[in-house]
C-alpha cells in the first residue's frame, strides 16, 4: 500500500508542507529577535501554522487524497471550518506527538501511527455524524 502512495503528487505534497513547516520556523525565529510587532505576528503566524496543520491532517485522512490532492484540501478546509470540535481534537492529537517526540527521540518512530489514527477517527466521525443527519 505504501508504494501506491508514492506517485509524483504524493510526493510534490509532502514537500510543500515541508517548506510550509521551514517557512514558518524561520519566520517565528525572526520574530523571536526582537522585531516591533513580534508578540502579535507570533501569535498570528503560530495560529496560522496550526490551522495549516490541522488541514494537513485532515486532508491525509480523506480519501480523496488518493487521487486529487487539491480536492482533498479543498473538502479538509471545510471540514476543518465547520467541526470545530473535530480540529480541536486534530491539533490536540498533533501536540501529543510532538511532546512524546520532544521528550523521548525513539517515540518521533511511534508518533505518527497514533497521530494517524487519531485523524482517521475524527475524519471517521464526523462522516457518521453527517451520515446520521441525512
Amino acid at each position: 500500500m505504501l508504494r501506491g502512495r508514492l506517485r509524483a503528487g504524493d510526493l510534490a505534497a509532502g514537500a510543500a508542507a515541508l517548506v510550509g513547516v521551514l517557512l514558518l520556523a524561520a519566520d517565528l525565529a525572526l520574530a523571536g529577535a526582537g522585531l516591533p510587532g513580534a508578540p502579535a505576528f507570533t501569535a498570528v503566524a503560530a495560529a496560522i501554522g496550526a490551522c495549516a496543520a490541522v488541514v494537513g491532517l485532515r486532508a491525509c485522512a480523506r480519501p480523496e487524497s488518493l487521487n486529487d490532492w487539491p480536492t482533498a484540501l479543498r473538502t479538509a478546509a471545510r471540514t476543518a471550518a465547520g467541526d470545530a470540535a473535530g480540529s480541536a481534537l486534530v491539533l490536540l492529537a498533533l501536540a501529543t506527538a510532538a511532546l512524546c517526540a520532544w521528550m523521548l527521540l525513539p517515540l518521533a518512530f511511534l508518533a505518527p501511527g497514533p497521530l494517524a489514527m487519531a485523524v482517521t477517527a475524527v475524519e471517521g466521525r464526523g462522516r457518521d455524524a453527517g451520515e446520521a443527519a441525512v
